[in-house]
């Protein structure tokens, strides 16, 4: 058990210290706060209070400051969540093109099995010409049905899950 605990912290451990390198490549430019919480998001799959601590004391303001600013936005994340997030544009152009036959395909997979996903419905995601539009993270996927966009899901998941 104490090996484990030990790997635990090591990855811990390299996690702050990657974040550490992308603040210090940040800090520098001016407006990099969103850089930095996307780095903060990115290494630890939320925005984990110490890092954010970390950010803040990097730009000079406080962590409530900085909490101010990540509030307003909607992809970023307060608590742990899994390491994919698909995200489904229902808007007008997403459902008339089948939207919804890909939203519950996605959400009767992620339930059914506990497969590594949350799926997020969304009103727009501004990629009309792709319809339907999804982001499976930060990944624009468009002109799928909702089995190859299950597809997609489901490979994003296997690559997180093999350390890619």
């Amino acid at each position: 058990m104490a090996t484990q605990s030990g790997e635990v912290e090591s990855v811990e451990a390299a996690k702050y210290a990657a974040l550490q390198v992308e603040i210090e490549e940040c800090k520098a430019e001016p407006g990099t706060t969103l850089d930095m919480l996307h780095a903060v998001q990115r290494q630890f799959g939320y925005l984990e209070p110490r890092a954010v601590g970390m950010v803040a004391d990097a730009l000079g303001i406080t962590k409530a400051q900085l909490y101010g600013v990540a509030t307003f936005y909607t992809m970023f994340f307060f608590e742990p969540k899994p390491p994919v997030i698909a995200r489904v544009c229902v808007n007008l152009s997403c459902h008339l093109r089948g939207a919804q036959d890909i939203l519950h395909t996605l959400e009767a997979a992620a339930t059914a099995d506990r497969s590594g996903f949350e799926v997020e419905e969304v009103m727009c995601l501004g990629l009309c010409e792709q319809a339907p539009a999804l982001l499976v993270n930060e990944v624009a996927v468009g002109q799928v049905s909702a089995a190859e966009a299950l597809e997609r899901v489901q490979a994003s998941v296997a690559a997180c899950n093999e350390g890619g």
